[in-house]
């Protein structure tokens, strides 16, 4: 592919980008099932009890969504506190337990816009928030390192047929500058179920280290890439493994509220986006 096709790869910039891409029949059957989330959403409601931490995770916050973005952040403060990940983890395992209601914000994947369009609303906001990186692709350009980061799109957003700008490192030496914490999302974004016990080992390691060597900084937490036990890492395998090479943390994403005695290493969460409205957005974190 010549420098003049590649300097043309379309990037998602902007919320309409996410559906420009489609096709009219994935268009059509997005929104509708949107459209009956969001009625559902009515009904949603907060866990019961006074004691639970709820993790909202996000992938991006387009050019366009800022606003949209500090008002969920908003919304989500009028039912809890926010809570880094290490305090999260922490009250987890204590033994007087949460203590109250918290949401922890994580974000997967490594995509610029967490700099230049999350990180501002998040510090206005004074609400912290932990950034998992797939370590191999970040300070990766998407016209001159295309051969080393269509894998990664082959594996993921093949859908929008546009893409999401990474993260340098200097991006994110920035945001642990701010406070925030940069955690691994392995060091390829794969499939831990996919490979042999000794890879699934190194993408972990591999990870972790390139991360404190690139920061200066302890990495604590692990995010499971897609995140589904059985399907795509093994509950009795994986967790224990990613605590044998010094994680603090293993985040899934099964849905739901996290309890006081619960396992850091069994972390649930819950999938958002800033482009959901108000009952889409209810339904997403309260589900």
């Amino acid at each position: 592919m010549s420098q003049e096709q590649t300097s043309r790869r379309p990037r998602l910039q902007r919320g309409a980008d996410l559906w420009s891409g489609r096709t009219l029949r994935g268009q059509v059957q997005a929104r509708a099932r949107r459209l009956a989330l969001s009625a559902s959403g009515f009904f949603h409601h907060p866990p019961s009890g006074k004691d639970w931490i709820l993790f909202p995770f996000y992938h991006w916050v387009l050019d366009d969504e800022q606003k949209a973005f500090a008002r969920q952040l908003r919304w989500l403060g009028g039912y809890g506190d926010f809570l880094s990940l290490d305090d999260a983890v922490a009250a987890m395992a204590a033994p007087e337990g949460i203590k109250g209601r918290y949401f922890c914000l994580t974000f997967d994947d490594g995509f610029r816009n967490w700099a230049t369009n999350a990180l501002p609303v998040l510090k206005q906001a004074g609400v912290p928030a932990t950034f998992f990186v797939p370590s191999r692709y970040i300070g990766l350009d998407l016209d001159t390192d295309w051969d080393e980061i269509a894998p990664f799109y082959q594996r993921s957003w093949a859908k929008y047929r546009r893409y999401f700008e990474f993260l340098t490192w200097d991006d994110c030496r920035e945001m642990v500058r701010e406070g925030f914490t940069v955690g691994s999302h392995t060091h390829s974004h794969v499939r831990l179920a996919s490979l042999p016990l000794p890879e699934a080992e190194r993408e972990m390691a591999d990870s972790k280290r390139s991360i404190e060597e690139k920061l200066h900084v302890p990495c604590r937490h692990f995010c499971c890439p897609w995140g589904r036990p059985g399907a795509d890492y093994d509950p009795q395998v994986h967790p224990e493994m990613a605590r044998r090479v010094g994680y603090a943390s293993f985040l899934t994403t099964v849905e739901g509220p996290n309890y006081s005695g619960q396992s850091p290493f069994a972390v649930r969460r819950n999938d958002v986006s800033p482009d959901q409205g108000r009952f889409l957005f209810r339904w997403s974190v309260f589900r």
